[in-house]
């Protein structure tokens, strides 16, 4: 098998060292004892022989015998140790682990693995540089191990020398109605998913104690009690515990202040760990900073006769521009000893322009949002609307490519981070965030293959990889002319009859039900576009009396869709997938059969037959034009309704937020790109279609708020041409480069109405035409109020 080897000169000290990819023979420890210190020992030095011990029996049925001694004789020798405390058999221990520059650093490890010789039995050293390491540097051997029922084994030679780039690495795990799928678990698979984020580098668990107050009908355990089981958890990993507490009232309210205050501190009386808290200016709060801020003094003050190391932060989620000058000038003028720091999550400033106005001796903390794809942070950039429309914001979401990009652009600015998530489909990007806080360098695919190698088992090594990274790539681009989705599906479901059943989890599960949720979804959408033309040409071919037969007969086709489905072989698997995900994780992608909290909460089995063409509106327009009784006004309608988006020639038609229908639109299909050039080349934004039946076009679920520059070429000269366009609010449109205001207004839909602009002859001169867009001042509007565009034709008047 291929590892890292990693000698000693790989630290931490700015100079990562030297690593080589090398072949190397496994060295069995099947049979192997496991050798700790004598004497007390702290939480994470205890959880470090617990995970190994535990974790090895239940992946292998392997038993292994723990001592304090030194075996005299031994098939194998598993040997845990801290620099700081050493044990009685310290001398044994190699002089480069020993040695190794990384035990000078918090949580640090070094690894190594000797061959059995005739002198001595194979060992594999893990020393830690704290206790806290040593559990890290345990995880790292989970990682890199082989395994099957009744064998484990290393590779030979395997050396590695590791402490993380980041002080705090950690993951929100709210306890809460709104999650998709936790909110069904027992303290027992809380307490193994956390001992999962520890094995793969975590150090901090983020819960949400007390917002979001509506029931649950899949909770076990009642919020107050896993709310302090959640902290005895982390108290015996040895892992920080954070909680999220928003302000959601208005201040100042004394009586409302002091209820608050009751609740928090009747919890930290009983939590046995609490190390800080997280107050969110905004999403929710919306507190201006100037009351924000001594109200927060007070919670900080209570939390800390408890908790007397514990801190404040604060999030400038919200703030305004005035909000934030109150808040530098009272940070900058009190140096408050009771904040921690500050919070960079979604709707903040940016960390760049934050770090320089904080002073230095406050960190910032990362809040990035990993659990979301549209309507978000870090939205994949030209989502296909038909994925957008089904998946939603919380599917199975691994993006590898993306979020190592994202992190080594933001990381630079922080201390670390703990994730925003809502449920266990965003598992691995919750472990890879984990792995980049100790290895930003690496290759994302590496980190692929410990999760794979881990999770599906280790013959998933390298397939289950590239399967991964298979899964974000089905997201770039157009669906329908992306052939590999039907490539990636092939490749989990030769994953799921190859690798045996009891060496994978239920993420094996998770994933493949997304590899089949695309496929399912590409082929409706090839489907149901055809038969969308299919009923478009019935109706062009129509003429006067023979219009309402045409409309009969282009329903027929449309309700094939439903009628006549394709690929119910693959519906019936995601569906036996979703139950199994369910039974054994919880995870609620249904409403009414698992009790989602939300159509936008991972519910993606309600959205498998969603339409993905037109055929609401279109039998809606049909109605129209069965009452119209002028035939005339019937033929004319008709011929509006074919040639919507297929206009005649020497006309131009773009769908501005649809990736495969805007060819005048720029587009940047990586996070990396997207997030540097954003201003230039924005992506779309898809509004939430909802769990009901809305009769609008798909073009008008998905915007631009401010489209990039258009160019037109070819065009007459001498001919008289309109921009038509569809857009909330009147659109602030520029034809090369001077302001127009519409000739026309016509019929509103749903949020979007048609406005129409006469191109001045003077721009016609050249035969091109450039289409730009006014800034607006809409910072006192909500995000969803905003003027954006759905569509935009150039049309050549007759």
């Amino acid at each position: 098998m291929r590892v890292w080897v990693s000698w000693f000169g790989v630290c931490w000290l700015g100079v990562w060292g030297t690593g080589a990819l090398v072949q190397a023979a496994d060295v069995d420890f099947s049979k192997a004892t496991v050798v700790v210190r004598a004497g007390e020992r702290p939480a994470a030095e205890l959880a470090a022989e617990r995970v190994l011990i535990e974790e090895v029996a239940r992946k292998t049925g392997l038993t292994w015998q723990v001592t304090t001694d030194w075996p005299a004789q031994a098939e194998a020798i598993i040997a845990l140790s801290v620099n700081s405390t050493p044990p009685a058999w310290k001398d044994r221990i190699p002089a480069s682990a020993l040695g190794s520059p990384t035990l000078k650093h918090a949580e640090g490890f070094a690894v190594r693995v000797q061959d059995r010789t005739a002198a001595q039995s194979a060992t594999v050293y893990v020393t830690g540089s704290d206790p806290r390491g040593l559990l890290f540097g345990v995880g790292k051997l989970l990682r890199s191990a082989a395994w099957g029922r009744g064998r484990w084994s290393l590779p030979a030679g395997l050396a590695v020398d590791l402490s993380p780039r980041v002080p705090l690495r950690g993951h929100q795990l709210g306890y809460r109605a709104r999650a998709n799928s936790w909110d069904a678990w027992t303290v027992a698979q809380f307490d193994q998913y956390i001992r999962e984020l520890v094995i793969f580098g975590a150090n901090a668990i983020e819960n949400i104690p007390f917002e979001d107050s509506d029931p649950s009908p899949v909770m076990k355990v009642p919020r107050s009690e896993m709310n302090l089981a959640l902290s005895q958890v982390c108290a015996r990993y040895d892992v920080e515990y954070w909680l999220w507490i928003p302000v959601e009232f208005r201040l100042p309210d004394a009586e409302k202040e002091r209820a608050a205050l009751r609740r928090q501190e009747e919890f930290y009386r009983t939590c046995p760990r609490i190390d800080a808290v997280f107050v969110p200016g905004g999403d929710p709060g919306d507190n201006p900073a100037r009351t924000l801020l001594p109200h927060v003094r007070q919670m900080a003050e209570l939390l800390r006769k408890y908790h007397p190391r514990a801190k404040l932060w604060v999030s400038l989620q919200k703030f305004s521009p005035s909000d934030l000058d109150d808040f530098y000038r009272y940070v900058s003028d009190e140096q408050p000893a009771w904040l921690g720091g500050v919070v960079m999550g979604p709707s903040s400033p940016p960390l760049e322009p934050t770090r320089a106005r904080l002073p230095k001796n406050y960190p910032i903390r990362w809040y990035p949002d990993i659990t979301h794809t549209i309507r978000s942070q870090y939205e994949v950039p030209w989502f296909d609307p038909a994925l957008g429309m089904t998946l939603g914001r919380e599917p199975c979401n691994p993006r590898p490519v993306d979020y190592t990009a994202i992190y080594r652009e933001g990381a630079p600015f922080t201390n670390g981070f703990l994730t925003y998530s809502d449920g266990i489909h965003d598992d691995f990007n919750k472990d890879l965030w984990s792995l980049l806080g100790w290895e930003p360098e690496r290759s994302p695919r590496e980190f692929a293959r410990d999760y794979a190698r881990y999770f599906f088992g280790p013959e998933a090594n390298e397939a289950g990889a590239d399967a991964i990274f298979a899964l974000e790539t089905n997201w770039r681009g157009s669906l329908a002319d992306n052939s590999s989705v039907d490539g990636t599906l092939l490749t989990w479901q030769k994953l799921d009859q190859q690798l045996p059943a009891k060496t994978r989890d239920w993420r094996f599960d998770l994933h493949l039900h997304r590899a089949y949720y695309d496929a399912y979804t590409r082929h409706r959408l090839l489907y149901e576009t055809d038969l969308e033309e299919q009923a478009l040409r019935v109706l062009s071919r129509a003429q006067g009396k023979e219009i309402p037969a045409a409309l009969k007969q282009a329903r027929t086709i449309l309700a094939r869709a439903s009628t006549e489905p394709i690929r119910r072989d693959w519906y019936e698997k995601l569906d036996q997938l979703a139950e199994a995900l369910f039974q054994s994780v919880g995870y609620q992608t249904r409403l009414e059969r698992y009790f989602a909290s939300g159509s936008e909460r991972g519910a993606v089995m309600d959205f498998l037959d969603y339409p993905l063409n037109n055929r609401w509106w279109l039998e809606e327009e049909f109605d129209r034009v069965e009452k119209l009784a002028d035939p005339a006004e019937q033929v004319s309608r008709v011929a509006q309704i074919v040639h919507w988006q297929h206009p005649q020639a020497g006309d131009f038609y773009d769908n501005l937020g649809n990736v495969a229908q805007s060819p005048r639109i720029g587009k940047l299909l990586y996070m990396a790109d997207a997030m540097r050039l954003e201003d230039d080349l924005p992506a779309p934004t898809q509004r939430w279609v909802g769990d009901r039946r809305r009769p609008l076009r798909l073009a008008w679920h998905t915007y631009l708020n401010r489209p990039p520059k258009m160019t037109y070429a070819g065009l007459d000269p001498r001919g008289r041409y309109v921009v038509r366009l569809f857009a909330q609010r009147t659109s602030p449109l520029l034809i090369d480069g001077q302001p127009v205001k519409p000739s026309r207004l016509g019929e509103t839909y749903d949020q979007v109405q048609e406005q129409e602009f006469e191109v001045p002859a003077a721009a016609l001169a050249d035969g091109r035409l450039e289409l730009t867009w006014d800034r607006l001042d809409e910072t006192a509007l909500n995000w969803r109020n905003r003027h954006y565009v759905c569509e935009v034709w150039v049309l050549k008047q007759k």
